[in-house]
């Protein structure tokens, strides 16, 4: 199975291989445990490997979305309108919107029917001939969560593995909020439906690190495929991206 590789720091210590094509992963995490600066650096980091990026955009509107990006490094100019397109399911909530908010957002949907961001994903892929290559971001999956009962949000991970990553070879990275414990049982009901699951924590009580940076932490749960990283892995973001952090033990 071809692979794309994610040539960010982090991702090559912990997915050195990179990860299959025809993956559905999620990104899980309580908030703040850096998600969605990882996905936005993913997004980035695909994007100047020339290869494009579908972005859907639940929990935060477009334009802050690519205020992101651009924060991490990415240019915005003519050339990423074939390398970043949007799909926003966050600005229905704007009451009198005329228009999509930016030239990159390339479908507009309700995301309280979660089919409406399945099938919108689909049409960008139709639209655009994609397969084989790029990669699919949804942030996050919680909208869907909330709007459906387990059996049917199973139904809704089923139908886009199927379809987007198995049939087309374009893999999703899906984050996922775990900040309740509703929402960690959702983890649990699909864990056995998806390729990978990548979680995300703060430090842990009683874990004092005299560092300069805010550090957090990141372990590989499981990876179709491909060998990883076993264990949390401490990590830090920066401007310059999302890398591992190597504590030195000094010997006495």
């Amino acid at each position: 199975m071809e692979k794309i590789l994610i040539t960010l720091d982090l991702f090559l210590y912990i997915l050195p291989e990179g990860i299959p094509r025809n993956s559905f992963i999620v990104l899980a995490g309580e908030g703040g445990s850096g998600k969605s600066a990882i996905v936005a650096n993913i997004a980035k980091n695909i994007i100047e490997n020339n290869e494009p990026v579908i972005y859907v955009c639940l929990d935060d509107d477009p334009l802050t979305i690519i205020e992101q990006l651009e924060s991490f490094g990415l240019r915005i100019d003519g050339n990423t309108s074939s390398k970043l397109l949007l799909i926003d399911g966050f600005s229905y909530l704007i009451k009198g919107k005329k228009g999509r908010i930016h030239p990159l957002v390339v479908e507009d949907v309700d995301p309280r029917n979660p089919e409406n961001i399945a099938n919108a994903i689909l049409r960008v892929l139709d639209s655009t001939r994609l397969s084989d290559r790029g990669l699919i971001i949804i942030d996050s999956l919680n909208e869907a969560m909330i709007s459906l009962d387990p059996t049917r949000f199973m139904e809704f991970i089923k139908l886009l593995r199927a379809n987007i990553s198995k049939t087309l070879k374009i893999p999703i990275i899906a984050t996922l909020h775990t900040s309740t414990e509703g929402f960690k049982e959702y983890l649990y009901t699909i864990e056995h439906l998806v390729d990978g699951i990548i979680e995300t924590r703060g430090l842990e009580e009683g874990l004092s690190l005299q560092l300069p940076i805010q550090v957090r932490q990141i372990i590989v749960r499981k990876i179709k495929g491909v060998t990883h990283r076993h264990g949390w892995v401490l990590y830090a973001i920066d401007n310059a991206g999302v890398k591992p952090v190597i504590l030195k033990v000094e010997k006495k």
